[in-house]
């Protein structure tokens, strides 16, 4: 048999081609669900899916889904990432996975491989969060299906339930989760790791032994608008003074709490003039931690604090789509066979510790899954800045392509 390898020259040229597909007038990568760009660059991974012999489809929850076939009537592997991205977003955030997966595939045909089990690749829909308020749409609805209080969250003028249909899905048929458990034999996904651990520890390579849980709500404090120069200060509802004591809460209660972190990374204030009192201000908070008690305590203690600033203003307090999703462990198999698969490639391979969500804590709901992360530039994502070298994306490519060969013979008599 011959060793198959991923051809890194075809990946990069991927990665350049999917890179062009973004929105006018944005910096870096911009591909926002469910934006012209979004959809374009969609249409460009179908149909090098078609052309590398896997058959695309698109699934209810707005997935793209390409299928090789196996041996044996087994369960497949699934591979994947997303190809969504933030505003102004970089190259390799999920676009590595997604294109790493597919030229795993490529490669095992290169090679004339047939695995015993059948391969998905996967672009999941709207990993990252949006103005919609909701992230991982594609992989929530893969495992869980999306209540309707999703489906009717608004945003520009329309609803997710109009977005997803404008992404190909199908918002009637997710009230059920679309894949049941044990559908898969497991689920991989290779992503640059948006931290500074592996460079800084001069590793290639990292098998991710758990991903932290996120809890996210849209908060809208309410006052009223008035003349910046004649309503006195005692008088005042300033909804953006409300809004500040909010985020100067979760940054001190996260503080608090070693190894949680908390953001508000949006702001929305109207009218937004420099001569009148902000009368109202939406803004987007979220908390992480690998303990759910944790997450709890800093969430209860942020409210609290935010319901006595807005009372102390007269100011109203509401909280809109909140979104949680569970810390998640790969099983002790899964993370020594993908540690294993690593150490083939890089000897120095470590474990650590995401972060970041991933498409991939959703699937652990139905399947033993795991990530492969590679090291990115100054540990920097989301942003233009972001950079993950050649070298490091083949070995990415390689490792996966190792984990899916040990899969394929895992389990199987």
């Amino acid at each position: 048999m011959t060793r198959p390898r991923p051809d890194l020259e075809r990946l990069l040229a991927d990665l350049d081609q999917l890179a062009t597909f973004s929105e006018p007038d944005t910096p870096g990568c911009t591909r926002r669900f469910p934006s012209a760009a979004y959809r374009a660059g969609r249409d460009w991974l179908q149909q090098r899916f078609a052309d590398a012999g896997l058959a695309p489809a698109i699934d209810a929850a707005g997935n793209l889904v390409g299928r090789r076939a196996g041996r044996l009537p087994l369960p497949p592997i699934l591979i994947g990432s997303h190809s969504d991205t933030v505003y102004g977003g970089g190259r390799f955030d999920g676009a590595l996975g997604v294109l790493a997966a597919l030229e795993v595939v490529r490669a095992l045909d290169d090679a004339g491989i047939a695995l015993d089990h059948p391969v998905w690749v996967v672009d999941f829909l709207a990993e990252e969060a949006n103005d919609f308020g909701v992230s991982c749409v594609g992989s929530r609805g893969l495992t869980a299906g999306l209540p309707a209080e999703w489906l009717a969250a608004r945003a520009h003028g329309g609803d997710v339930a109009a977005a997803l249909r404008a992404m190909g899905g199908d918002p009637g048929a997710l009230a059920a989760p679309l894949l049941a458990p044990g559908a898969l034999h497991a689920a991989l996904e290779v992503h640059i790791e948006q931290g500074p651990v592996l460079e800084a520890g001069g590793m290639r390579l990292g098998a991710v032994s758990g991903i932290v849980a996120i809890r996210r709500a849209t908060l809208t404090l309410r006052g009223r608008p008035d003349h910046a120069g004649t309503a006195p200060m005692a008088l005042r509802h300033d909804a953006l003074a409300a809004a500040a004591e909010c985020v100067l809460a979760a940054e001190q209660a996260a503080r608090d709490e070693p190894g949680s972190v908390a953001t508000v990374g949006r702001l929305t204030v109207a009218p937004n003039q420099s001569n009148v009192v902000p009368g109202s201000v939406e803004l987007f908070l979220e908390v992480r931690s690998l303990d759910a008690d944790q997450i709890e305590r800093i969430w209860q203690r942020v409210m609290a604090q935010t319901r006595a600033a807005a009372a102390q203003r007269g100011v109203s307090l509401g909280i809109g789509t909140q979104t949680e999703a569970a810390a998640t462990r790969p099983p002790a198999w899964l993370l020594e066979l993908v540690e294993d698969a690593c150490r083939a490639v890089d000897p120095a391979t470590q474990r650590l510790v995401s972060g970041a969500g991933h498409d991939m804590m959703h699937l652990a709901q139905v399947t033993a899954a795991a990530m492969i992360f590679v090291p990115c530039r100054d540990g920097r994502s989301h942003c233009p800045d972001e950079y993950a070298t050649p070298e490091d994306c083949g070995r990415g490519a390689r490792a996966l392509l190792e984990a899916v060969l040990r899969l394929d013979a895992h389990g199987v008599a």
